[in-house]
């Protein structure tokens, strides 16, 4: 090869050396700069000092820019202006943003309850801002936790304290905290529970008074059928049956088996569980005149009722029609016995099996809750009924009364959260009172129900053969 080729060849290596190593330092360059390749990232606030933890007498600390981060021997860090900046820490290297100085510093929760024994991270963060650094944290009360400097709380005692967080420019926030005995057993408010789809609901944890548990873990073992949150509430996903169960942070668990279905005909999904509710119901009925009164009156409230009806007065039409409607409707249909001529002992199973099968031959649905004449009970009803067993709280005595502005204060003046109402829709009078009665009651804030969805929504569970006045 002639010398001036061997030239040509080695100047063509050396510049493509040069772009090689070129390319290789901008990359370098390029990760050493990006946050993701740093041992951590802080978010300080300017005028902020943090001291960071030295591992030996021989560590090592630089700032990289010393007009956004400073750091001293020791390992005392500063944040002097707004920028981003890399510090070396011994064989450690830190990205370091530092932010506008806090405005207002909040905690995860205001108040909450723990049982001895029980551990919990507070969280305090500074809105609209990445600051993660320095809270300081001081404690005023009983000796019931400790606290270290990450804001990890160890119940260790029963009594009250209230913790405060503060920032390093003396922003502060507080938080109450109970701290209860370990829970010795749980339990769930039922063992069993229906719910229907298209509805929510709600499971509550019972344990011993003076007993906590912060740190419960709630969980659905088939969430194909159904999930649960945290707060116990209960989502139908798929028609089936799912276990929940709760675990305390000391090992006690409880359980409960929710069976998911279709909902029936007279249950509303649109209801709230928290505003309080009020069950109407009718005995005697139907009579045409009055009854369609008073379905005209919960149909323009979009309210509900219960009617127990006598089976032999839908010989009428004009009363067939009336239970075709409530079905249609969406009112709850009950059992009266046929035909009102026994009271309890002398009930026999025919005065009840024979009204069940006539409303289902007019409606096609049967009834699905039973009231005994009078209210007297015997051991053929309770066995034979096919529902649970509905009396009542508040008794209108509008049989008695017959004036239905006198009936509606009646009602005004007894009925609460969780009652069950007592009428006879037979009478015109029971029917000017409810036409005065639900607007106010809804004024007031009251929703108007049937018995099942009074249950429902206050999450009972209502047995067959079972006695029940009010719901609550």
């Amino acid at each position: 090869m002639k010398p001036k080729s061997a030239y040509k060849v080695m100047a063509a290596v050396f510049v493509v050396l040069l772009v090689i190593i070129s390319f290789i330092a901008v990359f370098i360059s390029n990760n050493l700069n990006s946050s993701d390749d740093f041992d951590s990232v802080m978010y300080m606030g300017v005028g902020q000092v943090y001291e960071y933890p030295k591992e030996n007498d021989k560590m090592r600390f630089r700032s990289y820019d010393k007009n956004v981060v400073s750091v001293d021997k020791d390992g005392i860090i500063t944040a002097v202006n707004k920028g981003s900046v890399k510090i070396a820490a011994g064989l450690k290297r830190i990205y370091v943003h530092v932010i506008d100085a806090p405005q207002s510093v909040e905690l995860n929760e205001g108040a909450f309850s723990m049982g001895v024994g029980e551990e919990f991270l507070l969280s305090p963060h500074v809105p609209d801002s990445e600051f993660n650094t320095d809270f300081k944290y001081s404690v005023n009360g009983d000796e019931a936790i400790t606290i270290d400097k990450s804001g990890k709380i160890t119940a260790v005692a029963a009594g009250k304290v209230t913790v405060t967080v503060s920032t390093y420019n003396d922003c502060t926030a507080s938080c109450d905290i109970v701290v209860g005995n370990a829970p010795e057993e749980i339990s769930f408010d039922a063992s069993s529970k229906t719910i229907y789809m298209g509805t929510t609901g709600k499971l509550f944890i019972k344990m011993a008074a003076g007993s906590a548990s912060k740190s419960t873990t709630i969980q659905s073992d088939n969430e194909e059928v159904l999930t649960v949150n945290s707060k116990c509430e209960i989502t139908p996903v798929a028609a089936g049956t799912a276990n929940v169960i709760a675990t305390t942070y000391n090992g006690k668990t409880a359980s409960c088996t929710v069976t998911v279905s279709d909902k029936p005909y007279y249950i509303r999904t649109d209801l709230d569980e928290n505003k309080p509710m009020i069950a109407f119901t009718f005995d005697d009925g139907p009579n045409a005149e009055s009854t369609g009164r008073i379905l005209d009156a919960f149909e323009a409230n979009n309210a509900s009722a219960t009617f127990f009806i006598v089976g032999n007065r839908t010989d009428r039409d004009a009363n067939a029609d009336c239970v075709r409607r409530m079905v249609e409707k969406g009112f709850q249909l009950g059992n009266h016995t046929y035909d009102h001529m026994h009271y309890g002992s002398d009930v026999v199973v025919e005065d009840i099996t024979k009204c069940s099968d006539v409303l289902n031959e007019i409606s096609g649905q049967r009834p699905s809750a039973f009231r005994p004449t009078g209210g007297y009970l015997s051991d053929i009803i309770r066995t034979n009924c096919d529902g649970p067993i509905i009396l009542w709280s508040v008794d209108t005595e509008d049989w008695k009364k017959r004036d239905g502005e006198k009936i509606c204060d009646r009602i005004l003046e007894s009925a609460r959260d969780g009652d069950i109402v007592l009428m006879h829709d037979i009478y015109e009078s029971t029917a000017d009172a409810i036409e005065r009665v639900i607007p106010k009651l809804m004024e007031e804030g009251y929703q108007i129900v049937n018995v099942a969805e009074l249950a429902y929504y206050k999450g009972k569970t209502l047995e067959n053969g079972m006695v029940y006045h009010s719901i609550r």
